[in-house]
């Protein structure tokens, strides 16, 4: 049986997700995670209200590292408290995606030299030599055909990176995560749950890391554009937004977009984006998705889900009412029958999956491809965004 910590985190996860075994096992190991959180702001004197909202597509997370510290991927952490603190084992990189729309399309021959030239030549931004990963892990640039009836360029580019050069300290100071930034772990301070190593940030270290993430937010994007114009010049951007970062101290989007709210943009400026155009990505060579955010989750929306209740007991509505998370695509499939064992003690804590005869605790092992448009329906089910184009995939520029 889990212990009263394990089922008081368990209660802290309000799952969006389809049921399948990628949504349980989202949940299981996330459990772990919460249950760590729980311990450390018990242990700082904070009232134990960190919370995970799992976004239509939650599912596994690949970095192997994460998994093993109990997050998982494809939704919205929140451990917002009376003192600012951050968790580093959730591990931000900033991913995103680039759409942009392009007029024409270069001749095979002529987009395949400028992607060789690319990969042997990715330049350098602020100073910091280009690390080419857009053939690396599930990143990629794909081309899309618009709608014939749309106000779209013909062609839509979306190209899905991240920073890697700034994940390890670097010149502009800490890196981005915990486990290849010394410098940063000099300033965390760590703790030994009763599931595993947790380490966060306090004080005045908070700030200094929440603006290390807003530059590298802002590096990550405009990388994104310069791979972009090595590869097609000219385009106009649709959106240009993230789905793997903070939105403050105590927020973050693991694995879903956050829903623009009109804020300071990656770039800098000061708009309006209600409205924004956000990827929904099935697989790599099928129709992708351009959709628009609402608002979420509603008090309407909770009470639907038998949520109402619980939040009001836990504390939690506030948090839960800004959610404003996207599905950015439909996430990683695990194939069954299998059975997923939650493993609490010797620590560290993990999540094992079985099948038959053979056991894993990698998740590299458990995944099968990807999901399919369910996902997507059952986002547009609980109304947490509207489909505004359905883009035919035209090829792949660059891939894996």
């Amino acid at each position: 049986m889990p212990s009263a910590a394990l089922e008081r985190a368990a209660r802290h996860i309000f799952s969006l997700g389809v049921p399948d075994l990628a949504t349980d096992l989202c949940l299981a190991n996330t459990t772990i995670g919460l249950a760590k959180t729980h311990f450390v702001q018990e242990a700082l004197g904070l009232p134990a209200e960190a919370l995970f909202i799992g976004g239509p597509d939650m599912t596994v997370t690949r970095n192997l590292a994460r998994w093993e510290a109990g997050f998982a991927y494809g939704g919205k952490f929140d451990w917002t408290g009376p003192e600012p603190l951050i968790v580093l084992q959730v591990k931000p990189n900033v991913c995103g995606m680039l759409v942009a729309g392009v007029e024409s399309v270069p001749p095979p021959e002529v987009l395949a030299e400028r992607v060789e030239r690319l990969q042997r030549k990715p330049g350098s931004l602020e100073g910091v030599p280009l690390d080419f990963d857009l053939a690396r892990s599930n990143h990629f640039a794909n081309l899309y055909t618009s709608p014939p009836d749309s106000s779209l360029p013909p062609y839509l580019l979306v190209l899905h990176g991240a920073a890697p050069e700034l994940r390890a300290d670097n010149r502009f100071g800490w890196g981005l995560y915990w486990d290849e930034s010394p410098a940063l772990m000099e300033a965390a301070r760590h703790f030994d749950t009763p599931w595993g190593a947790l380490d966060v940030l306090l004080g005045e270290a908070v700030e200094k890391y929440y603006r290390t993430h807003q530059h590298a937010e802002r590096f990550a994007a405009e990388r994104r554009l310069l791979f972009a114009r090595a590869l097609f010049g000219e385009f106009e951007v649709i959106s240009n937004e993230l789905h793997q970062g903070l939105t403050s101290p105590g927020e973050m989007y693991l694995g879903c977009h956050p829903i623009p709210s009109p804020a300071v943009s990656a770039a800098g400026q000061e708009e309006a984006r209600e409205g924004v155009l956000l990827p929904f990505m099935v697989d790599r060579d099928v129709p992708a998705y351009l959709l628009r955010g609402l608002p979420n989750l509603t008090p309407t929306q909770m009470a639907a889900l038998g949520w109402r209740e619980r939040a009001e007991e836990l504390g939690v509505g506030e948090c839960l009412q800004r959610a404003n998370l996207l599905a950015h695509g439909s996430g990683y499939a695990v194939g069954g029958p299998a059975e997923i064992v939650l493993r609490e003690s010797p620590a560290p804590a993990a999540v094992l999956l079985q099948r038959g005869d053979q056991e894993t605790a990698n998740p590299r092992e458990m995944v099968d491809g990807y999901r399919g448009e369910e996902v997507l329906r059952h986002l547009l089910e609980l109304g947490l965004g509207e489909v505004a184009y359905r883009l035919e995939f035209h090829q792949t520029v660059i891939a894996p």
